[in-house]
């Protein structure tokens, strides 16, 4: 990479009250449901983008160990465990920033889970939250699925 290339490369720390004005914005605009969705989109893209700026990309069987370490680098929650089961993931985090917000469940962090599995695994995947904190829920468990030949 050239230094120019380098001087052009930006680096921005979103504060977890960011990422909660974000969804609020988007959920007065758009309504909660489109809201949830472009902040799942996003967070999506933004996973994505930092598996591939940590150098993780396409790492294939090593995802499970490479995801836990840079889930706690990143600072989103705290990882409690991430384990493979029957062709899923299963990924339980503690203390989500998102989790304390008004009931709408983690869509930013479901969203930045599956793109960053994906970008690691190089393979699409889906991210749906079982368990979420913000519904009183002990903890925030998300499960990782191979996306289907629609995508989804």
């Amino acid at each position: 990479m050239t230094i120019d290339e380098q001087q052009n490369r930006g680096f921005f720390v979103m504060y977890s009250e960011g990422v909660r004005a974000l969804q609020k914005e988007l959920n007065a605009v758009m309504g909660r449901d489109l809201g949830r969705s472009v902040l799942f989109r996003f967070g999506f893209r933004c996973g994505k983008m930092s598996a591939k700026e940590l150098g993780l990309m396409g790492q294939g069987k090593k995802a499970l160990s490479y995801l836990n370490e840079a889930w706690i680098e990143l600072g989103l929650a705290r990882p409690v465990s991430i384990k493979e089961r029957g062709g899923t993931v299963e990924v339980v985090l503690s203390s989500s920033l998102e989790a304390s917000y008004d009931g709408t469940g983690c869509d930013f962090t479901r969203g930045f889970l599956g793109g960053m599995y994906s970008g690691i695994t190089n393979i699409p995947h889906h991210c749906v939250e079982r368990e979420c904190a913000s519904f009183g829920d002990k903890k925030c468990v998300f499960v990782l699925t191979e996306a289907g030949e629609n995508g989804g």
